[in-house]
């Protein structure tokens, strides 16, 4: 790794689309400005200059470029930052490279996959291709726009290709590109179809999309789930897209390849496509990242339409402002993009769009209408409702108690009545992982984290404290478990071991553990050794707890004559300690 290595990866990635991939970034003026991802603050103090190239932080003074930027917020050193940064930006690193190294690259496996795509898609044997191409009007630049190629109908025209490059067999399986049939042969998985690379928000090939032309089969397949590939934590066309959803503050979702690509075709380059999956919550977060409105366009069919209503109450539950937008029955975003007058038909379109509920309300009046089915549409609608935080609700609840014939009080009470039913759904906040952020808000008391972060810095510590005294101290599960893996192993390794999995609680633990010690030592009053301060204020809380539980089994007459010499004996003590 050299110098050289470093100013290239910076020539070729924009410090505007690293650091916008965590932190949601306005321009103003010639900067963009976003909150600060490394302190609490409610208006922004954090710069990023696309001309200097860095960014700064004039509420908490952190600053630097694109590598200190990843190191402080991924918690890598150097060397693994340049790795990373290295990687999206396509640079191969002067150093340590081997004969094996497209071996273990399945990023350069399947990029290698779509050039040879791309080629085919040009050659005599993509003439199928590029009849389809023609028939929906898309011509040979918008097929290297969006690197799209073609799968010839061989049974291993691919595989060839890779083995030839170097790539062994079980690359080719690892990629999703090959199949192996029951007699151990392998053959391409994609065979006589267009082909779409689907990449990461990095811009990375991580699978394709076929489509089938003409024959019997499937109409389209993806790549299987992978190492690189999760349908549900990926959104077609997001790394072209997140620029304008960032500038034009919203996203529009669709459903297949073709309406992302001819929103894109004709100006709409905010779109993306949800993958041909209900959307999911870690789809949600990826475009919540970039702004807080989502306009939804699925089919307007009956399955489409169901699919707007889950995938609206998936991202209004997140925070962000859903508006659905609805077509001609019976078209679909390319189809009315594609026909005379689409592209205004299209505006037309986004400016009638329906906020959620509306949409929701519009969408079962029939079945309000009529007494057999009155029922399941009002459990529809709740169910809804109750995934919803009230205020959410408040600017649509006179509409929607009219709509039920109550007034907004009963309105309210009928809702509330429905949140308390077994099996009501809650609200997503309640049922699914919180982001680390909001984890650590949550869970992160600052004396056991002091109590971690003493133990993380300090080795004779971990030489002489027993994993029983420590365990004892600490009422938290996941704070316990962090605590036991400092005392048994040592902390370069199970750093490293926690980013390898991508859990950065325990440092984000350790972090507010240095923040409160140093806090301690810096107050008035307080000369002793931080640990010895520590321990005692948890040795403290936990007799308090302990008598707090014998008072109450006192109180209850359960309390046995072990019970009150152990109270008496924890009163003596608390009484020494004050």
């Amino acid at each position: 790794m050299g110098n050289n290595d470093v100013q290239l990866v910076k020539e070729r990635l924009d410090i505007v689309d690293v650091i916008g991939d965590r932190v949601r970034l306005r321009r103003a003026g010639r900067n963009y400005v976003g909150l600060c991802p490394f302190h609490n603050e409610k208006t922004p103090s954090f710069h990023v200059s696309q001309e200097k190239q860095n960014y700064h932080c004039f509420g908490c003074g952190k600053g630097g470029d694109i590598f200190t930027f990843v190191m402080e917020t991924e918690g890598m050193d150097f060397s693994q930052a340049l790795e990373l940064l290295a990687a999206r930006a396509g640079v191969t690193l002067t150093k340590g490279q081997g004969k094996t190294k497209r071996e273990g690259n399945l990023y350069e496996v399947l990029d290698l996959a779509a050039q040879f795509f791309s080629a085919q898609l040009r050659a005599p044997e993509g003439a199928a291709g590029r009849a389809y191409m023609e028939r929906r009007a898309l011509i040979s630049q918008d097929a290297s726009r969006f690197g799209l190629g073609w799968s010839s109908s061989s049974w291993d025209s691919l595989l060839r290709r890779l083995r030839g490059a170097g790539v062994s067999d079980r690359q080719a399986l690892a990629s999703g590109l090959a199949i192996e049939g029951q007699r151990g042969t392998l053959y391409d998985r994609f065979r006589g179809r267009l082909m779409f690379p689907i990449r990461d928000i990095a811009g990375r090939v991580i699978a394709f999309g076929g489509r089938l032309v003409d024959g019997e089969g499937a109409k389209y397949i993806n790549s299987p789930e992978g190492e690189l590939f999760s349908k549900r934590r990926n959104l077609y066309l997001l790394h072209e897209a997140r620029n304008a959803i960032r500038e034009r503050g919203r996203s529009i979702l669709v459903e297949g390849y073709m309406d992302a690509l001819r929103l894109h075709l004709c100006g709409f380059t905010e779109a993306v496509a949800s993958l041909g999956t209900s959307l999911t919550e870690e789809q949600a977060r990826l475009l919540k990242r970039f702004s807080d409105r989502c306009y939804i366009c699925y089919d307007s069919d009956t399955a489409g339409q169901e699919a707007t209503i889950r995938g609206m109450y998936i991202l209004q539950g997140l925070g962000l402002d859903v508006q659905v937008i609805a077509l001609p029955s019976g078209k679909d975003p390319d189809e009315l993009l594609s026909s005379p007058g689409g592209n205004a038909a299209f505006e037309g379109a986004i400016k009638n769009a329906r906020p959620l509920l509306l949409q929701h309300l519009a969408s079962i009046r029939e079945s309000l209408a009529s007494p057999r089915t009155r029922r399941a549409g009002v459990a529809s609608l709740m169910s809804g409702l109750v995934q919803l935080d009230p205020s959410a609700i408040a600017p649509y609840a006179s509409e929607l108690a009219g709509a039920l014939g109550l007034y907004p009080h009963e309105f309210w009470r009928e809702l509330e009545a429905y949140r308390r039913k077994p099996g009501a759904s809650p609200r997503p906040e309640a049922t699914s992982k919180a982001p680390p952020e909001r984890e650590e808000k949550l869970v992160l008391d600052p004396l056991e984290s002091a109590f971690c972060s003493l133990l993380w810095r300090r080795e004779e510590l971990r030489r002489c404290v027993r994993p029983e005294e420590a365990l004892e101290l600490l009422s938290g599960e996941r704070v316990r478990d962090v605590a036991l893996a400092i005392l048994m192993d040592s902390p370069e390794a199970l750093e490293e071991r926690w980013l390898e999995v991508g859990d950065r609680w325990p440092l984000a633990l350790i972090s507010r553990g240095d923040t409160f010690c140093d806090e301690l030592v810096g107050s008035a009053g307080t000369p002793q050794d931080p640990w010895k301060v520590i321990c005692s204020a948890l040795r403290r809380r936990r007799d308090e707890a302990r008598m707090r539980a014998l008072d109450a089994k006192m109180k209850r007459g359960e309390a046995t004559e072990e019970d009150l010499a152990e109270m008496r004996a924890l009163a003596a003590a608390l009484k020494r300690r004050n």
